[in-house]
């Protein structure tokens, strides 16, 4: 009877150091991956995609807060600080898309054609500045 219970604790100890070595490896991987997936990918491709929309000029608060948002996270990775830098990788993006967003609409704005006056039907229709009190005439002092 001794023997069958050595033999199960046996068995349970064979599957447990797997286990456990799977699960370890999996959730040191976690990290990296995350930041592989949101940050590399996702967030140089918001800013390039900013940059190539004109942000740079068109919307420079919301482009230049994601290049050093995204600049940090890099940083911040490098130094195996995972939640940290996939915190800021996602403000990166977050200010990528507002800057690609705002330009896009400042751009929209300067592509519509404005009809111009005339500058002489201006002049011609413009009303007479007011005189200011206790000033008389067109003379000068």
């Amino acid at each position: 009877m001794p023997s069958d219970g050595v033999l199960v604790l046996t068995n349970m100890h064979s599957l447990f150091k797997p286990c456990a070595a799977t699960l370890l490896l999996g959730l040191a991987a976690c990290g990296p991956f995350g930041y592989l997936g949101k940050v590399s990918k996702h967030a140089n491709f918001a800013v390039a995609s900013a940059q190539a929309v004109g942000a740079e000029e068109l919307a420079p608060y919301e482009y230049w807060g994601a290049v050093a948002y995204l600049e940090q996270s890099k940083t911040l990775m490098a130094y195996s600080e995972y939640e940290r830098a996939f915190d800021y990788g996602s403000r990166a993006i977050q200010l990528a898309e507002e800057a690609k967003l705002k330009a896009e609409r400042v751009e929209a704005g300067r592509s519509v054609q404005r009809e111009q006056p005339d500058p002489k039907a201006v002049e011609e229709d413009s009303p007479e500045p007011p005189t200011p009190p206790g000033v008389s005439g067109g003379g000068q002092p």
